[in-house]
């Protein structure tokens, strides 16, 4: 089923106004089915591009896995990407920052042959490990600034939302994994990072599917923020964004 490779620009022009993303990682990138949710924020603005998304994840899947796995790498070469988002898992980045860098720079090299770009998705501390986050940022920000790769900074939008409005839990029960808002949260910054857009005016409906089973096609409202806490969001995240 491998497409042979095409250069970008030997689509239709009808084809070129969609921004396609290929989101490669774990849990965190499909509870709450985040690529969707992003593509639902998009449909929300009217952008004149469509977002178009798929994602190859397994849970706890570091880039090593992905890497060695080969799917992510086929369906990279299969079809045309305008970026690909890597995500390492949650603690790697911490707790061994070479193997991170290492598979972050081998996809890198394969994203950049197909002339896509890479898009580093900077995760989130754990709930009960805050201390972590700038060890997070860092090790994120250092590789993207290595490669020139562009970062979608979740991580630095979660504290910063945390921090004006602590009543907003962005966190799943197990205090790893987000919530729907959390993942409203990510989707805005995504969708920020990929128009170059604020997401001020986007819909405030969080919809998706039960994220044990992110291939599920019915889609369930999760949540409905208020009109001043997705102001809120919208403001913080688009301030971060552009900083980057």
């Amino acid at each position: 089923m491998l497409a042979r490779q095409i250069q970008t620009n030997s689509f239709p022009v009808a084809e070129q106004q969609v921004i396609r993303v290929l989101f490669i990682g774990n849990s965190y990138t499909y509870f709450n089915d985040l690529p969707w949710l992003t593509q639902q924020l998009a449909a929300s603005g009217k952008e004149p591009k469509k977002l178009e998304t798929e994602m190859v994840v397994i849970g706890g899947a570091t880039l090593q896995n992905h890497w060695k796995r080969g799917k992510a790498l086929r369906l990279l070469k299969a079809k045309r990407w305008d970026y690909v988002v890597l995500q390492e898992q949650s603690t790697l980045p911490i707790t061994n920052p070479k193997e991170m860098y290492k598979y972050a720079t081998l996809f890198d090299a394969e994203i950049k042959r197909v002339n896509s770009q890479t898009v580093f998705y900077l995760t989130w501390a754990k709930q009960n490990q805050p201390e972590t986050q700038q060890i997070l940022t860092d090790a994120y920000m250092n590789i993207a600034q290595e490669l020139k790769a562009k970062v979608a900074p979740v991580g630095i939008a979660w504290q910063k939302v945390q921090e004006a409005n602590p009543k907003l839990n962005l966190y799943s029960s197990d205090k790893s994994h987000p919530s729907p808002i959390g993942s409203y949260v990510a989707a805005c910054v995504f969708y920020t990072t990929f128009y170059e857009n604020s997401p001020v005016g986007l819909s405030r409906r969080i919809c998706s599917c039960d994220s044990s089973n992110p291939q599920e096609n019915n889609r369930i409202e999760l949540e409905s923020l208020s009109k001043t806490d997705a102001q809120i969001i919208k403001n913080l995240v688009y301030s971060i964004v552009i900083k980057i």
